[in-house]
């Protein structure tokens, strides 16, 4: 089972290749699954940081 802080980094690996292919394609073939990734990401992010007891929970775990 995946801990919450690799599903954060498994997002930002997302995000980056996303915004990546967006900016180094041509403006008028930006690809649907491109946009589709970057916003899976950012709302992937968004639930994961939003959820903070299970940050707190692995923390006091180590």
């Amino acid at each position: 089972m995946l801990t919450s802080i690799d599903r954060v980094m498994i997002y930002a690996v997302l995000c980056i290749i996303s915004f990546s292919t967006i900016m180094l394609t041509s403006h008028y073939s930006t690809g649907l699954f491109a946009i589709g990734g970057l916003l899976a990401a950012i709302i992937g992010l968004w639930v994961e940081l939003t959820d903070k007891s299970e940050l707190e929970q692995q923390k006091n775990q180590r």
